[in-house]
């Protein structure tokens, strides 16, 4: 005989009524490093913005091809992480 327990709107309120303790986990604080388990599925919120930069820039960026506004947000990323900008 199977001991799992059906599921019902009951059973779902019993299981949120329960307390759940947290206090042996520590919180995160620090996601230096932090590496999705499955990156191609992660992707951070983006805010479509519209900027003027240099045509220099722009050609430069241009030139490296398919994503290079990708590569100007990375880029721009990696600035703001290491305290440049």
């Amino acid at each position: 005989m199977d001991n799992k327990k059906t599921l019902t709107a009951e059973r779902v309120a019993e299981i949120k009524a329960r307390e759940i303790d947290f206090s042996d986990i520590p919180e995160i604080t620090d996601f230096t490093g932090f590496q999705p388990r499955y990156p191609q599925y992660f992707k951070p919120k983006r805010e479509q913005v519209s900027i003027r930069l240099s045509k220099y820039l722009v050609d430069h960026f241009k030139a490296m091809g398919k994503g290079w506004q990708t590569k100007v947000n990375d880029f721009l990323m990696e600035a703001v992480d290491k305290g440049q900008i």
